[in-house]
C-alpha cells in the first residue's frame, strides 16, 4: 500500500513539474519584450532577465527527465534512456546556442539602427532573427522529443480530475508560447509543420502500442500542446492572412 501511495505521489509531483516547465517556458519567453527599460549603453532590463532563460529551461527539463527514470518499464528492448539523453543534450546545446546568439545579436542591433541599409546590420540580423531563432526553436522541440520518448516507455496511471486540468492548462500555456515564439521569431516555416507532425506521431505511436494517452501525463501534455499551437497558428494565419510579427503590428 505504501509503495502504491509513493508511486501515485511521485506522478502527482511529475505533473506539477510538467506544469512548471510550461509556465517557465512562457514566463521567460513572453515577459522580456515588456521589460525594455534601459540600464546603460542600450542594455535593457530584458537582456539581464533573459540571461536566466537557458538555466531555468534546461535544469527544469533535466529534473523532469530524472523524475521519469524510475517509471521507465524494464521490459523495454529499446535503449530509451541512452537515446533520450542524446536528444536532450543536442536539444539543450541547440537551445542555448540559439538563445545566446539571439540575445547578443539583438542587443547589438540597437546600436546599428542608423545603419539598417548596411551589410553589417544585415549580418547581425541573420544571426539574430534567422539563425538564432532556428537553433532556439529546434532546441525547444528536441527537448520535448527527448521527454516524449521517455514518456512512451512509462507505465500508465489513472490521473485525478485536478491533475488532468493542470495538464490541460499547461498544454495551453506551452502551445501559446510555442506559437508566439514562432510568429515573432519568424520561424513559422518550420515550427508550423512540426505542430502537425508531432501530434500525429504521438497519436499514431500510442495507437500502435495501445497506449492510453489520457493516462500518460507526458504524452497528454505534448499532444495537447502542439495541437493548441496548431490552432493558434490557424487562427492567426486566417485572421491576419499570413503570419506577421506582433512587433510589426505595433503590439509589442
Amino acid at each position: 500500500m505504501n509503495g502504491r501511495q509513493t508511486t501515485i505521489s511521485s506522478y502527482d509531483e511529475l505533473i506539477t513539474w510538467l506544469f512548471a516547465y510550461s509556465f517557465i517556458y512562457a514566463f521567460f519567453h513572453i515577459l522580456p519584450p515588456f521589460l525594455n527599460f534601459e540600464i546603460k549603453n542600450l542594455m535593457m532590463i530584458a537582456d539581464v532577465f533573459d540571461i536566466l532563460t537557458p538555466y531555468a529551461m534546461v535544469f527544469t527539463i533535466y529534473r523532469i527527465y530524472l523524475m521519469l527514470l524510475p517509471h521507465v518499464r524494464i521490459d523495454s528492448s529499446f535503449p530509451v534512456k541512452s537515446v533520450a539523453v542524446i536528444i536532450l543534450i543536442f536539444g539543450a546545446v541547440s537551445f542555448v546556442e540559439g538563445h545566446g546568439m539571439h540575445l547578443s545579436a539583438n542587443a547589438i542591433a540597437r546600436h546599428l539602427t542608423p545603419m539598417k541599409d548596411s551589410s553589417l546590420f544585415a549580418l547581425d540580423y541573420s544571426f539574430d532573427e534567422i539563425m538564432g531563432h532556428i537553433f532556439w526553436d529546434t532546441g525547444i522541440v528536441m527537448l520535448s522529443l527527448g521527454i516524449i520518448l521517455v514518456g512512451f516507455n512509462i507505465d500508465p496511471k489513472k490521473l485525478s480530475g485536478p491533475k488532468n486540468a493542470l495538464i490541460i492548462l499547461a498544454s495551453l500555456i506551452y502551445g501559446f508560447t510555442y506559437f508566439v515564439n514562432a510568429v515573432e521569431g519568424q520561424s513559422v516555416f518550420c515550427t508550423l509543420p512540426l505542430a502537425v507532425i508531432i501530434p500525429l506521431a504521438i497519436w499514431g505511436t500510442a495507437h500502435r502500442k495501445r497506449i492510453r494517452i489520457s493516462r500518460n501525463p507526458v504524452l497528454s501534455l505534448f499532444l495537447l500542446s502542439y495541437i493548441a499551437a496548431l490552432v493558434f497558428f490557424l487562427i492567426w494565419g486566417i485572421w491576419q492572412k499570413g503570419f506577421p510579427e506582433f512587433s510589426a503590428l505595433g503590439w509589442i
